[in-house]
């Protein structure tokens, strides 16, 4: 994996295999304290578009989520290369765009159904243990996680994050340890 600065002499980051995404939902109306306000997806669409452009190697494989934010809008970027991406949902569809998606418009839904019409998009579902679960997302990342390894070569992890602690199990925190655990390389965009 090139350095920042060999990044910035270069304009790409070569060698990647896979990309993991993992990044903060949008805000809910009615969250305390703010980290991914609806005013600031302009500006992080921009910033998660610029990162993917700067993945140059052709037959690299991205996986990520499809929850509000974040993760589709890295989904919408990845696709428009052509390039494949795999998507693990932590509950059954319905379940899943009530809890993570649609509350926060019905845009982001029409969103979610636009990317997964997508040909290069293939939606791996929750399996029976995690559907048993309370809370099904750290399995979610975990299981995402380990695709990732599966797959040979070198393991880069993009994330939307504001570097602070996660409201609950599961989120982009867990994600971007796991990936340094495991000797991956990060990029880290701020909401």
């Amino acid at each position: 994996m090139a350095s920042r600065d060999e990044t910035r002499r270069t304009g790409t980051i070569p060698g990647v295999a896979t990309v993991l995404f993992s990044g903060h939902m949008v805000d809910a109306a009615d969250r305390h304290e703010p980290r991914f306000p609806a005013e600031r997806v302009p500006l992080a669409q921009r910033a998660i578009a610029d990162a993917v452009w700067l993945i140059d190697e052709i037959d690299t494989m991205a996986i990520s989520g499809l929850a509000c934010g974040g993760d589709l809008l890295f989904a919408e970027e990845w696709l428009k290369t052509g390039r494949p991406l795999q998507a693990y949902l932590p509950r059954e569809e319905a379940e899943f765009l009530d809890e993570s998606v649609r509350f926060a418009g019905e845009e982001w839904v029409d969103t979610f159904r636009q990317v997964t019409a997508d040909p290069n998009l293939m939606v791996i579902g929750p399996d029976e243990e995690m559907l048993r679960l309370d809370d099904p997302h750290t399995a979610n990342n975990l299981r995402m996680l380990d695709a990732a390894l599966l797959r040979p070569g070198s393991l880069h992890g993009l994330f939307l994050w504001d570097g602070k602690g996660g409201d609950g199990p599961g989120g982009t925190e867990h994600l971007a340890s796991a990936v340094v655990e495991e000797g991956g390389s990060l990029t880290i965009l701020r909401p």
